[in-house]
């Protein structure tokens, strides 16, 4: 049996993105007055390059609602390797500076860029990550941010936003992200697959969505679980969890799953898509990387005719703010649980104790079905002993009998089994070897 080895791997201040990232308003039902009108103040105006901006068209995009990704920062492009991200949306802001998210507010609902194109950026708090790594990555976060205060100026043309500053010359220049193709989706109970060329262990990191707010799966070396938030296309995974041991897994192993996790960790937008008659999920990151997902199968009935070891319960747990994620307790080694499943029974082993749920009902009830539910409320507990020293069941062997009880429907993915309660709290299974 794996022992806990729970490591926290983000722990961003999700709150600062929530209403900043969201889809913006129809730009074709935006009134004409909200369009940011030329500024002759400005023409023309010459990048630090001495490239002239050309004037805006009379079909000038709007600002509001769209990712903007940074191409250049004082007429260089960014570090090799960073990704910074801006997002507008009236009041609001938001984005990834290359190291930290970044938003505000203007809580008197002034426009963050007013309709002369002057920029008014509320204060502006950030995640606190240390990065160090490229060199110069804090220097140019703080100077990209820096460059969007002091009266600078923004103007789009065509799919390009320039942010000008008081002396006329262009600052920042970004592209518009071509948004995900597909739709956002409700996540809750899909399992899928990472199409993968190698990069993060071909073909074994998976992922499923319990509930609204935790999620689970394989990569190439230990289980992981993620507390997250989805909505309108935007996700945030503002917790990640490890368990088992790295001991029994390769260097090349090792380092495929902390790349992914590191990654998968900086995912900000999720749509699903149809491609070659199957649907993908495709996530997109703050730091600019595409994962690709294909669902993973589940086959009807694959729950029966097979031995399953409960390894870990995954409970419900929230804050002050309202974020909840998944609480991860491994089951202690020793416990000796296995299950077996059937149409009318829950059946296996506590060590030296055994225990069995049989439907009570009549003709055609089902305890187990081959549809993925569970109906635990017609079936009856029996326990039996074997022990030499008449020793009475563990606190958590009885922890598990309990959530049975609650149990309401199930998944099996790959050699997993996860089992749902009522509450949302869930019972992970591996298949026995």
């Amino acid at each position: 049996m794996r022992t806990i080895g729970l490591i926290v791997v983000l722990a961003i201040a999700a709150m600062l993105m929530v209403g900043v990232a969201c889809n913006g308003p129809n730009l074709s039902e935006r009134p004409e007055s909200d369009v940011i009108p030329a500024d002759p103040a400005l023409s023309p105006t010459t990048t630090s390059a001495g490239t002239a901006v050309p004037e805006p068209s009379l079909t000038t995009p709007s600002i509001d609602g769209a990712t903007w990704i940074l191409e250049s920062l004082d007429g260089q492009p960014p570090i090799a390797g960073t990704y910074a991200t801006l997002t507008i949306d009236g009041p609001q802001f938001g984005g990834f500076d290359g190291c930290n998210y970044f938003g505000g507010r203007h809580e008197s609902g002034s426009l963050v860029v007013k309709q002369n194109g002057e920029i008014s950026l509320p204060p502006s708090p950030r995640t606190a990550q240390g990065c160090v790594d490229p060199p110069g990555i804090l220097d140019q976060a703080n100077r990209y941010l820096g460059a969007m205060q002091h009266q600078a100026k923004a103007r789009v043309v065509d799919d390009r936003l320039y942010v000008i500053d008081r002396s006329g010359e262009v600052v920042l220049v970004f592209v518009r992200q071509t948004p995900l193709a597909g739709r956002p989706m409700d996540l809750v109970g899909t399992s899928w697959r990472l199409v993968d060329d190698g990069t993060y262990g071909e073909g074994v990191t998976t992922l499923l969505f319990l509930d609204s707010g935790a999620a689970t799966g394989a990569t190439a070396c230990r289980d992981y679980t993620v507390g997250y938030t989805a909505s309108n296309g935007r996700i945030r995974m503002p917790y990640q969890g490890m368990s088992g041991s790295t001991e029994p897994c390769s260097r090349d192993d090792i380092e495929r799953e902390h790349l992914f996790v590191e990654d998968f960790g900086w995912a900000n937008e999720y749509s699903v898509h149809q491609f070659e008659g199957s649907e993908r999920l495709v996530m997109r990151t703050s730091k600019g990387k595409t994962l690709v997902f294909e669902p993973l199968p589940q086959p009807t009935g694959a729950v029966f005719d097979s031995r399953w070891l409960p390894v870990r319960f995954l409970e419900t747990r929230s804050d002050g703010s309202g974020m909840s994620w998944p609480k991860n307790t491994e089951l202690v080694p020793g416990t000796d649980i296995t299950a077996t499943f059937n149409e009318g029974s829950i059946e296996g082993s506590l060590g030296c104790h055994s225990y069995a749920y049989r439907v009570v009902g009549g003709d055609g009830a089902t305890l187990v079905g081959a549809d993925g539910t569970i109906a635990i409320d017609d079936a009856a507990l029996s326990t039996e002993s074997s022990c030499d020293d008449q020793s009475p069941m563990s606190p958590q062997q009885r922890r598990y009998l309990d959530f049975l009880v609650a149990a309401e429907r199930y998944h099996v993915f790959g050699d997993w089994l996860v089992i749902l309660t009522r509450a949302g709290d869930a019972l992970v299974f591996q298949l026995a070897e």
